[in-house]
């Protein structure tokens, strides 16, 4: 599992000199990212290289680009609203990956496509959506006979640790029941559904820490190598309980 490298191409397009070192030989520095993609990263490993793949929220394009690395010979899709997240993707993708068949789109989702995909990926979308059930049936008539589904949204008990946050207000709901995802994926007509908890107890603890000193904190500052050494640690267990969770389903 390659988690150190995620997001190590975004160094390419920042002046400072240390945040570009960092990224280059550590990848994201964003705690949450690497929490994240340390739960999405063995769903990937499990699926046969794909021809099409779709990543359904994609931002700055951190985990196309790991898809890209996996699977070299894959055509691959980002889509995201801010076009100014897909312009920094599509500047990085000149960059490393000027060769390859990956492109980034700016539009709303649900988003329609000509050609279906065998692996769609959402991450930390589908709180966004106010029609959930319209997005779901969406990404399931773009995602190919015997593809694959792979969806994180958090979890409603959003339960704190270490300090009580703003709520996102551009989240339309606070998260999901295990259950009540599981039936929703069903109900768009998912097959082999699985839902199970990511930022365990020591996921959270480190994103908690991780926001704090974002945030000016000085005491969650100093300790950012153990908020890193415990989102690492998360990574290595599936947690009973937790704040996010990750789906995989196939059509």
């Amino acid at each position: 599992m390659n988690v150190a490298a995620y997001g190590s191409e975004q160094g390419a397009l920042t002046d400072s000199l240390a945040r570009r070192a960092f990224l280059r030989f550590a990848g994201s520095y964003d705690l949450g990212a690497r929490v994240r993609y340390a739960a999405v990263e063995p769903e990937l490993a499990r699926i046969p290289a794909p021809r099409r793949v779709l990543d359904a929220g994609s931002g700055r394009g951190e985990l196309c680009f790991a898809m890209a690395r996996r699977w070299p010979n894959a055509e691959i899709v980002g889509v995201d609203f801010d076009e100014v997240l897909i312009d920094h993707a599509n500047q990085l993708r000149e960059i490393h990956f000027p060769s390859r068949e990956i492109r980034f789109v700016a539009a709303q989702l649900p988003h329609h496509f000509e050609e279906p995909f065998d692996v769609v990926v959402s991450i930390d979308v589908l709180e966004h959506i106010e029609d959930d059930t319209a997005l779901l049936r969406s990404l399931y008539d773009v995602t190919a006979k015997e593809g694959t589904l792979i969806l994180h949204t958090p979890a409603e008990q959003q339960r704190r640790i270490l300090a009580e946050f703003e709520d996102h207000h551009e989240h339309v709901r606070e998260g999901y029941e295990r259950e009540t995802l599981a039936t929703l994926l069903r109900d768009a007509g998912y097959r082999d559904v699985t839902v199970r908890p990511t930022f365990g107890r020591l996921g959270a603890l480190a994103w908690e820490g991780f926001a704090l000193a974002r945030g000016g904190n000085g005491l969650a500052a100093a300790a950012l190598p153990l908020w890193y050494a415990f989102g690492a640690l998360d990574g290595l267990r599936v947690p009973a309980h937790g704040i996010g969770l990750l789906a995989t389903a196939r059509r």
